[in-house]
């Protein structure tokens, strides 16, 4: 049987049938992920968790998306910080405790990665072309980038992809403290690409998006995990 794996979705404000209305958006390129790699995906729309659903899973994505509130972290939004949404961080952070709880083979991407680090005590850079150091990232015009990652050997994502991988970058935030998670993944100048919890039996979180550049390894990993 196939994996069954549960993907978080976004609520989004379009015209869509009638004028501005509310619809659960996620791009088809994560199920499709999930479809190659051999598993069935699940999307998963905000709101109460359901601990009956998170018992038919084998597997979460924390997809990713728009900003989230820096109140989660204790500061006051920067004028670059937007869409913020807090019944999606509270849905979504309700549900990945669940999913860690229960030890589920998990997956964070960009604003969940950012989501991920927080939660376990990080906090984040609210606009990467403002903060010293960073100001290469987020300045790309609404294109996006790529830019090499450098993986530390030995951690589980090495094993997967190696101890470097081309990533890319369309974020104008980034993780500025990974709180008490392993950091197992920077850029060139520093920037903390990607962690893992090493108590967990599959645990990566990443900052870039492996479903749109093509890393099948990433989710073929999670399917295996899944599996077992």
């Amino acid at each position: 049987m196939r994996p069954l794996i549960g993907i978080t979705t976004s609520v989004n404000t379009r015209d869509y049938e009638t004028p501005d209305q509310e619809v659960v958006m996620l791009p088809h390129n994560y199920p499709e992920a999930i479809r190659r790699a051999g598993g069935t995906p699940l999307l998963i729309t905000e709101g109460e968790v359901d601990g009956s659903l998170l018992d038919s899973l084998d597997g979460i994505i924390i997809s990713g998306g728009r900003d989230i509130s820096p109140a989660l972290y204790g500061e006051e939004p920067h004028e670059r910080t937007n869409d913020v949404r807090p019944e999606q961080d509270a849905s979504e952070l309700s549900l990945m405790r669940a999913a860690l709880e229960r030890d589920l083979p998990f997956l964070a991407v960009c604003r969940g990665h950012q989501l991920f680090c927080v939660d376990n005590g990080g906090r984040l850079h609210q606009h990467l072309p403002e903060t010293t150091g960073f100001e290469q990232h987020g300045a790309t015009g609404g294109e996006w980038s790529e830019h090499e990652v450098r993986i530390e050997e030995g951690s589980r994502l090495a094993s997967i992809v190696g101890t470097r991988i081309v990533g890319n970058s369309g974020h104008h935030q980034g993780v500025a403290d990974a709180g008490d998670l392993k950091v197992v993944g920077r850029t060139e100048d520093g920037l903390i690409e990607a962690v893992e919890d090493p108590d967990k039996r599959f645990c990566i979180s990443v900052q870039w998006h492996p479903e749109m550049t093509g890393q099948h390894e990433i989710f073929a990993a999670l399917i295996e995990a899944a599996r077992s």
